[in-house]
């Protein structure tokens, strides 16, 4: 017989895989999507010395390259573009799927990223990651 902690554990278990595998079933649909965008995502991470799959799975799980959006915008209009670059601090520039908004979101991606590493300098590059 399984405790209430075991439960618990099993219950989240559960859902982590659960998540994980609907997470990989979209970014296995929206790779024909992505292709379209293949050039300019290598660019900007090779600028930014990121991983071009980092920038693919973030456009995959913000906007499913596109097709969650509206002329760009998401549905309560807040964010914007590809990457969903959103609030008041950021000014958003370039058509909603172009290589300079990648590269503008990329940008505040590797920034944000490396004020994380600033202030946690022990934690793995994953932990900094999340």
């Amino acid at each position: 017989k399984l405790s209430s902690l075991d439960r618990r554990v099993s219950k989240y278990a559960f859902f982590y895989t659960a998540g994980i595998a609907t997470i990989q079933r979209s970014a296995e649909a929206d790779i024909v999507r992505l292709r379209r965008y293949e050039i300019p995502i290598k660019r900007v991470a090779r600028n930014l010395c990121l991983d071009p799959a980092l920038i693919a799975a973030i456009i995959s799980q913000e906007s499913r390259v596109g097709l969650l959006l509206d002329n760009g915008w998401d549905q309560e209009r807040h964010k914007y573009g590809l990457m969903q670059l959103g609030g008041q601090q950021h000014h958003p520039f370039g058509v909603w799927d172009s290589e300079e908004h990648i590269n503008q979101c990329s940008t505040i991606l590797v920034l944000s990223i490396n004020e994380v590493r600033a202030r946690h300098p022990t934690w793995t590059w994953d932990r900094q990651l999340r």
